[in-house]
């Protein structure tokens, strides 16, 4: 395992360095590419992301935190996300909330294969999903607020929203414990 520094570059050209020992313990991706150097090259090229500044910035934050957790978070969640993981930890992850940044920042730390970093957000989203879904007052209504939060597109025609509508009024009429 090469000894040294990692550059993390953000799509604008803004680069991060991350310290070797921080780097080749955290980032998987790296492991993956020293093992495919067949040239046992001492130095290790800038790993050109396709994220903003901020998404790499929130990356290098947490990796550069010296606590690191100590308790694997359940999947699925047992209890609250926040009786698994450090106060920094959950304070991050509502910044970069804040931010608008959840699926960019999960994305990120998913290709870098920082696994606990991964974990965590996916942890944090899936505990907003389903704490939206839980305040909805329709199915519907709780789909359209999900996809608001997660930034997707309903692509759905107006036509198949309201069939869709109308198997979920059957639905909830079937079975009015589902939703």
């Amino acid at each position: 395992m090469p000894a040294c520094d990692v550059v993390l570059r953000s799509q604008e050209g803004v680069s991060f360095t991350i310290p070797a020992a921080i780097a080749w313990e955290q980032i998987g991706l790296l492991k993956a590419l020293a093992e495919l150097d067949e040239g046992g090259s001492a130095e290790m090229p800038p790993v050109e992301l396709d994220y903003t500044e901020r998404v790499v910035k929130f990356v290098v934050e947490y990796l550069q935190k010296p606590e690191k957790r100590s308790v694997e978070i359940p999947k699925p969640l047992t209890a609250s996300l926040g009786n698994f993981v450090d106060a920094w930890e959950m304070t991050l992850a509502r910044e970069i909330e804040r931010h608008k940044l959840l699926i960019q920042v999960l994305e990120c730390s998913s290709y870098l294969r920082i696994g606990e970093l991964h974990n965590l957000l996916a942890a944090f989203v899936a505990e907003r999903i389903h704490d939206i879904s839980r305040a909805a007052p329709s199915i519907m209504e709780g789909a359209e607020r999900l996809r608001q939060y997660l930034q997707l597109e309903n692509e759905w025609t107006p036509e198949e929203m309201v069939h869709l509508e109308e198997e979920m009024q059957y639905a909830a009429k079937a079975n009015p414990g589902a939703y």
